[in-house]
């Protein structure tokens, strides 16, 4: 069976899936829709907020995050820096896993290890960590190599497994999705979380029961979970107003007025630490997409200019975004450690410049590139796209707009097989060596450093400065690292920054959910009256 979401749905399938949804729907049921489905249900496999927020609902990881954003303890209940490369955490005592197994320490260093296999996308969270030592059931050492300001906001997103569960169905490394592979944690889960897996039905249907003995506080009564992805905007939306669906959890820019006006419906939002920009391959001698006299133009600094200033980011954010969106100039969010408003300046759209930058480049009559986009990952992705390609051909360039949906989208990627790409990025520990550390290091596969850098860009005195950084427990002196990093990135063009996106839910007016900045659905917070 293939994970890959469809690229659409027809609206018989759609009201299939919505019919499917709202059987026995009751103040019990919370109703979830989404534009597309979690990868998986592996909880170290995928990194993608929709698959995180679907694996959380059944299992928790030792720490976790209040209202406020600030770390609390879950899984292990407290934990101190026994030495700069030392911690010791003390594991909650008469948790159960959903077969009713105990959980206990072995569990923890067995996740841990998983998370560090080549086929985890987790793999940088935990590739300072040298060695997790089991102390007793109930206590674990973990040994990071050098010292890590960030372990502990990086552990809040490795997922706790029963071992024994893994090594009996034979998922002892997560799934590995570069090779599309099926295993049994891509259908089945055991976690210790609020909600237990009833089925499974990628791209179609996947409902949770609650875990009647879950040791950790719900804001809500909900006993089911219904979450279905429908992947067209006008079906989805749809679905909310006519009572079909509680919640929306990626509402399009263009619906956000109308909802707001329907007195039936809520809307919640904010601010999200996610940035959309376009990259470049910046390694490849000739443009593996595209035609430029056998040369690979976005190797030239300027030619990455000359895009920044083609794209009119405001009159996006306006007609494309709804407002809904602030163009930028960086591509780390307000918000993250290391911000720095001073860098949030766009060059500003001149078009004119941008055909002189090409001709000073050697491109006087432009050149032909593939553009590759996904149409169901971002906020309006798929018009983003259109609206810069035809910004794009104001100056000359040749664009093939090459649109997929995220399943397709993200192994291509992977294999950094693109000239062009569109992508949007946000911090999960609210600090911007997250982007330094696996978008903007130069790719190393062994260390997980680079792991996102599909423009495989490169800048020896960046990677000198991140590893600097990344033992630096001062955390003023390390904003100040960060900043003048983040001028680096902006002085060499690694990529066009175009907005930070608005993240909005809608919901009905019995349902709260509070809105993450990381666009993590933490259900915990969620009620249903």
């Amino acid at each position: 069976m293939k994970l890959n979401a469809k690229n659409s749905i027809t609206a018989m399938a759609a009201a299939a899936m919505i019919a499917g949804a709202s059987v026995a729907a009751s103040a019990e049921t919370l109703r979830i829709a989404a534009q597309a489905d979690a990868g998986t249900m592996d909880p170290q496999a995928q990194n993608i907020s929709t698959t995180i927020s679907v694996v959380s609902m059944v299992y928790d990881a030792l720490i976790t995050r209040d209202r406020e954003l600030k770390k609390v303890p879950a899984l292990a209940e407290s934990w101190e820096n026994l030495s700069p490369t030392e911690w010791r955490f003390k594991l909650r005592e008469g948790v159960t896993f959903h077969n009713g197994s105990a959980f206990g320490a072995d569990d923890v260093a067995f996740s841990i290890k998983r998370s560090q296999q080549p086929t985890s996308q987790f793999s940088n969270f935990v590739s300072t960590i040298e060695d997790v030592r089991v102390v007793d059931d109930h206590t674990v050492e973990v040994v990071t190599k050098a010292p890590d300001p960030l372990l502990l906001d990086k552990l809040a997103y490795i997922f706790i497994m029963d071992r024994d569960w893994a090594e009996e169905h034979n998922v002892q490394e997560p799934q590995n999705l570069r090779d599309a592979q099926e295993t049994y944690s891509v259908l089945n889960a055991n976690g210790t979380g609020p909600y237990k897996l009833q089925s499974r039905e990628p791209d179609s249907k996947t409902v949770f029961i609650r875990h009647a003995d879950y040791w950790g506080e719900m804001a809500g009564d909900i006993d089911e979970i219904v979450f279905t992805p429908i992947s067209s905007d006008p079906t989805r939306i749809a679905a909310l107003v006519s009572n079909e669906i509680d919640l929306v959890i990626d509402v399009p820019s263009q619906d956000v007025g109308r909802l707001e006006a329907n007195p039936d419906i809520k809307i919640e939002k904010t601010d999200e630490f996610r940035t959309i920009f376009f990259g470049f391959d910046q390694s490849s001698e000739a443009l593996r997409h595209g035609d430029a006299g056998g040369k690979n133009p976005f190797k030239d600094i300027r030619v990455r200019q000359a895009i920044d200033h083609a794209i009119n980011a405001e009159a996006i954010a306006k007609t494309v975004m709804r407002g809904l969106a602030t163009p930028t100039g960086q591509i780390l969010a307000p918000g993250n450690a290391g911000y720095d408003a001073a860098l949030d300046v766009r060059a500003g759209y001149d078009p004119e410049n941008a055909k002189a930058l090409l001709a000073e480049a050697g491109y006087p009559d432009g050149f032909a590139i593939r553009l590759d986009c996904p149409n169901n990952r971002y906020i309006n992705d798929e018009q983003i796209c259109k609206a810069v390609t035809s910004m794009l051909t104001q100056i000359g360039l040749d664009v093939s707009l090459n649109l997929m949906p995220r399943a397709k989208y993200f192994p291509m990627l992977w294999e950094r097989d693109t000239s062009m790409f569109l992508m949007g990025f946000n911090s999960p520990y609210f600090d911007g060596m997250y982007a330094l550390e696996t978008l903007l290091a130069t790719r190393n596969d062994d260390s997980g450093q680079g792991i996102y850098n599909y423009a495989l860009y490169s800048n020896s005195q960046l990677d000198e400065a991140i590893q600097a950084a990344a033992v630096e427990m001062d955390p003023e002196a390390r904003n100040q690292q960060m900043a003048a990093m983040y001028k680096m990135i902006k002085d060499d063009m690694a990529y066009v920054p175009v907005h930070h996106q608005v993240l909005v839910y809608a919901m009905q007016t019995s349902v709260e959910a509070p809105v993450r900045p990381d666009n993590w659905l933490e259900i915990r917070w969620v009620k249903k009256d």
